[in-house]
């Protein structure tokens, strides 16, 4: 009886062992595949990789980080028409809405997570395109999620970009300014030169927008050696990021 009691347990944990082996695989693998759908902003291409993570879903396992990558993959949904001249507000809307939902599922069970409130942060951000009558909401929504982040993790890289895409498109007088957003997206590309995640399939992403955006910045702030700095930042970005439509596209017609 005692064997049979211990095979059972080997063949439990075997089992078991299987399952995480088929989850970070699978994990990998759409990881692998949203970075390059990213790159490329097609919606066609972000709909199929946020597919595979649906599928993954079903796993039962880590729920948490896959609902992450799903609201992930609505942000970047809300904004792929960027680069073809139109803006899609209620595309922008159904996006944002449907990712604010899956972070919220994310975080009712891991609420300790930084990149959650990050992912949330974006996703904020983006109710000023449809629905800015509702200031007060938007920045209070913001604020939690931002203050929530730099709890859990002030140096997370993509916590930083958020912090500086912001304060790009802020007028000075209300907090932003081009100067504020070069001193986040400084803090942000150091931050991603020694960042080492926990698990090899938590995210990694963000940093060729940081390099966009902050070219963008310092052109437009103007002061003395930022042309030389914003033209260095978008070749380095170039170079270390070549499949990046972000960069190739809209970060080359707009400095």
């Amino acid at each position: 009886m005692k064997k049979l009691i211990f095979l059972i347990l080997i063949f439990t944990f075997a089992a078991s062992m299987l399952k995480a082996d088929d989850f970070t695989d699978a994990m990998l693998k759409a990881k692998k595949n949203l970075n390059s759908a990213m790159a490329g902003y097609q919606e066609k291409d972000l709909l199929k990789v946020r597919g595979e993570f649906e599928r993954i879903l079903q796993l039962k396992q880590n729920e948490w980080i896959v609902n992450y990558y799903l609201a992930v993959c609505d942000y970047f949904l809300s904004f792929s028409s960027m680069g073809k001249g139109t803006t899609d507000n209620d595309k922008i809307k159904k996006y944002t809405e449907s990712g604010l939902d899956i972070i919220e599922k994310s975080i009712s069970l891991k609420d300790d997570f930084a990149d959650s409130y990050v992912i949330k942060l974006g996703l904020s951000f983006n109710r000023w395109v449809y629905e800015s009558s509702k200031m007060t909401d938007i920045m209070a929504q913001s604020t939690e999620a931002q203050k929530k982040a730099e709890e859990l993790d002030a140096s997370n890289p993509r916590l930083n970009l958020m912090k500086g895409q912001s304060a790009y498109y802020t007028p000075v007088n209300f907090g932003g300014g081009y100067d504020a957003a070069v001193k986040d997206l400084e803090k942000s590309l150091e931050s991603f030169s020694t960042r080492v995640e926990k698990e090899t399939y938590y995210p990694d992403w963000g940093k060729d927008l940081t390099y966009g955006y902050l070219a963008l910045a310092y052109k437009k702030r103007n002061d003395d050696g930022d042309d030389a700095k914003s033209k260095t930042t978008y070749e380095n970005g170039l170079k270390e990021f070549p499949d990046s439509g972000f960069l190739k596209f809209y970060i080359k017609n707009n400095l």
